[in-house]
């Protein structure tokens, strides 16, 4: 590998006049979670506000979660809302406006616009990203918008002033944008004035690469931004308690872009994997006027360290990264550097290390066009999986080498599924296809009428799929509509089938037992209550993250409430509940694997341990609990040979013994959010990534005697 230098922040460029322009404001606002008891009262109050004034703004900025659950009939409330505005009102998708809606992304776009856009007004560029992920509170940018917005911003004069509007943050702890470096790195040689956000529901500044930063509390909850240019300068004020509230000036930014330090991290060595410790050095193009404070520390490990280059300098000491105590895989390099005045220039580097004697390691990987969401499926000797640029990948396991590629009209969230020799997938296009598993060649689509993010089954000959507001059961052979069940939401989990029955659970509570030959509803369970259990039916609690598992006549399922269900496959009737023990990760979004007489399940990472559990398939009695450390989330765990395998959102993988939880080994893959479950052999484990790419990574040999490792508990 050869050195590496990348920027942290803007290039350096002299002070650029901005040419006066007539005084203008706009209005920033943010999570009003339309139909909140407050919600539309307070857009109305806002729009009569505007519409009264003499001085009116010259438009209005909402940065996401515009609704509660991103409904046809919310955003249709929200649109009635704002239509009365004598001005425009723009918005970007927040996590809430799509990550239950039924649509996707589609509800948004019918109701506010394009999910990413720009305009120009007095001399200023306004740049709209969306931040949003289907199905998921999360933040990413997927190549197409980055693309989108590198050649915007190409057409814009280096003079001009540019406002950033999005919804989840970055540039503080714990950044819920995967990959916000990238942004920041296009955003860099250019006048960025301000980013307005949203997502928090806090009234807080902060300033990351010379870009000022401003958050508001949602509008129902008295709080918004009114920004006023003239004069070379954009004045912040922050509005709180409604229209006659408190007025405070929170910011004066000026116009003309000072110049900005130039920062650089250079490796010193050659970047090897198998280097037992990287050398860098953080170099400036100019001497330092004051001495400038340089902090780091790599992301996955308890490893920092700190520096100072002196006034007069040019670069800071050389540092050094002792990789010896690291384990195999991926990590980040990341670098803050902070001037007397307190601003901050950051930026991230990954790099990988490797061992010789590392149990784990990666043979191949590859890269789609878009982000992956969905899971790998491996089914024989090739490993599927779709991506958001609408296609349909087939690599072949051992080697990596591409197989086929096949398109849909749309993004794929599904996971494949093959019976015999067809491949089903599920298309965001609203179509169901069905694919030549060796070749890709279409055998043919299936409309339904709405957007699918669900995963097929297929039992008697007809493939099954969760749709909007019902279930499709399809002719396996021609494709032809065989039935429709009618439900009471949508669909994301995978069906799962078995003695020609197929079950999956949905967003309305419930959880459908199928008749595949006919579409008989044999049963339906409600289930999801408030309280761990206890209490009154909630939507936000259904079975419908979690895809449900059959054995043995009976199905096993997660509501979000923290409670894995056992019922009976015929009748449906309760067998045992379970919820996680005191202390450990609550159950919920993973879906459950029954093996050898035992339930393994992911905890929802909200107590920090990334606990993956085993109970007694039979009564759901608590064998063991392991501590991965890391927030598995959606990830759910699978069998790869002998041993339990499971992900997280940061991407790692954790290999576990299924007879007593120890921790065989782990490994974290190129960064990047993932929300997919690995599939796996004795030989190879295969993951994606929000970051698009497919890895296949070696599977550590199980250990041969039966001690229990540390990291386990037995109940």
């Amino acid at each position: 590998m050869t050195a590496i230098l990348f920027a942290i922040c803007a290039l350096l460029s002299p002070a650029i006049r901005f040419p006066a322009v007539a005084r203008f404001s706009f209005v920033h606002i943010t999570d009003t979670h339309v139909p909140g008891a407050a919600s539309v009262p307070a857009i109305r109050s806002l729009v009569q506000d505007v519409n009264g004034r003499s001085d009116r703004p010259a438009f209005i900025v909402n940065t996401g979660d515009a609704t509660e659950l991103g409904t046809e009939e919310e955003f249709t409330a929200y649109r009635a809302a704002v239509a009365e505005s004598n001005v425009p009102v723009y918005a970007v998708p927040g996590n809430h406006d799509v990550r239950w809606s039924p649509l996707g992304k589609e509800a948004f776009t019918r109701s506010c616009g394009p999910l990413y856009r720009s305009f120009d007004h007095n001399g200023c560029h306004f740049v709209l990203l969306d931040s949003s992920v289907v199905l998921e509170h999360w933040g990413h940018f997927d190549g197409a918008q980055l693309s989108w917005l590198k050649s915007d911003l190409r057409k814009v004069r280096p003079a001009t002033p540019i406002f950033v509007f999005l919804h989840h943050w970055f540039g503080r702890d714990k950044d819920n944008v995967d990959n916000a470096d990238e942004l920041l790195k296009i955003l860099a040689p250019y006048n960025v004035v301000a980013a307005f956000i949203g997502h928090g529901h806090a009234d807080i500044q902060w300033s990351v690469n010379g870009i000022a930063c401003f958050m508001a509390k949602g509008l129902y909850q008295g709080s918004r931004h009114e920004i006023t240019v003239e004069d070379g300068a954009a004045t912040v004020v922050r509005i709180s308690g409604g229209a006659s509230g408190k007025r405070e000036v929170v910011a004066v930014l000026p116009l003309v872009r000072p110049s900005r330090l130039v920062v650089r991290t250079r490796w010193l060595d050659s970047g090897e994997p198998l280097l037992a410790r990287r050398r860098f050095c953080v170099a400036l193009d100019r001497k330092a006027t004051a001495d400038l404070s340089v902090r780091w520390s790599v992301g996955g490990a308890d490893m920092a360290g700190s520096s100072t280059v002196r006034a007069g300098a040019s670069a800071s000491p050389e540092a050094s990264i002792d990789t010896t105590s690291l384990a195999a895989g991926w990590y980040t390099l990341l670098v803050r550097v902070e001037d007397q005045a307190g601003q901050a220039f950051t930026a991230s580097e990954p790099f990988a290390v490797d061992r010789l004697d590392a149990p784990v390691r990666p043979v191949w990987e590859r890269a789609t066009a878009s982000t992956i969401q969905g899971s790998p499926l491996l089914h024989d000797d090739t490993v599927y999986v779709g991506s958001f640029d609408g296609s349909v990948y087939a690599w072949d396991a051992a080697s990596g080498r591409l197989r086929w590629k096949r398109p849909t009209g749309g993004a794929v969230f599904a996971t494949p599924y093959v019976h015999g020799s067809t491949l089903i997938i599920a298309s965001t296009d609203h179509r169901l296809y069905a694919m030549d598993a060796r070749t890709g060649k279409l055998k043919w689509a299936y409309d339904s009428g709405t957007p699918l993010f669900a995963t097929a089954a297929v039992s008697e000959g007809v493939a099954v799929v969760g749709g909007n507001r019902a279930i499709h059961g399809v002719d396996l052979q021609t494709g032809r509509a065989r039935w429709s069940v009618p439900t009471g939401s949508f669909f994301q989990s995978r069906a799962a089938a078995c003695e020609g029955r197929v079950v999956l659970g949905g967003w309305d509570n419930a959880l459908y037992c199928i008749e595949a030959a006919s579409g008989k509803v044999a049963w339906k369970r409600e289930m999801g209550r408030t309280n761990g259990g206890r209490g009154r039916l909630s939507f936000y609690y259904s079975p419908a993250i979690a895809s449900a598992a059959i054995s043995n006549g009976r199905v096993y399922v997660c509501t979000n409430d923290g409670v894995l269900h056992c019922v009976r496959l015929d009748t449906g009737e309760d067998v045992w509940e379970a919820r996680a023990p005191a202390g450990g990760d609550t159950f919920g979004y993973s879906s459950p694997l029954v093996a050898d007489g035992r339930v393994f399940v992911g905890g929802l990472g909200d107590k920090g341990r990334g606990d993956c559990y085993a109970l007694d398939a039979g009564t759901g009695a608590l064998i063991w609990r392991a501590s991965t450390g890391a927030d598995n989330y959606d990830s759910s765990p699978t069998l790869a040979g002998d041993l339990v395998v499971i992900g997280s959102v940061s991407g790692r993988l954790t290999w576990m013994d299924p007879r007593d939880g120890a921790i065989v080994a782990s490994y974290s893959p190129r960064p990047g959010f993932s929300f997919s479950t690995p599939t796996g052999t004795a030989a190879l484990t295969y993951s994606a990534g929000m970051n698009g790419r497919l890895v296949a990574i070696t599977t550590p040999a199980r250990r041969t005697n039966t001690a229990m490792g540390g990291n386990a508990l037995r109940d």
